[in-house]
């Protein structure tokens, strides 16, 4: 994901959910980022938008962390961080993330707009945890749509 050209696709709180999700397949030896990364960046995102996602989860966001956590297997080979790339699965987030945006009518993908993708992808760890704890895509917009608490 760059964040180069005119556009600037990703917000910077985006890049930082990416960033994360890379040292998580960094500390996991995992070959590719997969959704339930992308997830695990997601969860350090604290900021009021995604609060109000997280407030209406059955389960806070170190909950939810540690739920995926639980299906993480280690792997055996380091994949040096510039040759990472991601898996379909993920491709389809991040591709479901941007027809977010505009959805919402927005230039830039932002953390929200990734858990939204999140949500659309099916038959993944990453879905069944959010399955779990109550947060689908319909769910995930009525949050979006309230006004943050302060």
């Amino acid at each position: 994901m760059s964040n180069t050209g005119p556009s600037k696709r990703y917000t910077p709180e985006t890049i930082q959910v990416i960033a994360v999700a890379k040292q998580s397949v960094m500390e996991y030896k995992h070959t590719h980022i997969t959704p339930e990364h992308i997830l695990l960046g997601l969860l350090t995102n604290r900021g009021p938008t995604m609060q109000s996602v997280w407030n209406i989860a059955n389960a806070t966001p170190d909950q939810i962390r540690q739920l995926v956590i639980q299906h993480l297997r280690p792997g055996t080979f380091l994949v040096p961080e510039d040759q990472l790339t991601f898996s379909e699965r993920a491709k389809r987030v991040i591709e479901n993330a941007a027809e977010e945006a505009r959805r919402f009518r927005t230039e830039q993908v932002a953390p929200e707009h990734l858990l939204i993708g999140l949500t659309r992808v099916s038959n993944t760890v990453c879905g069944a945890v959010l399955r779990a704890v109550e947060l689908n895509t319909e769910s995930v917009r009525v949050a979006l749509n309230q006004p943050a608490a302060d």
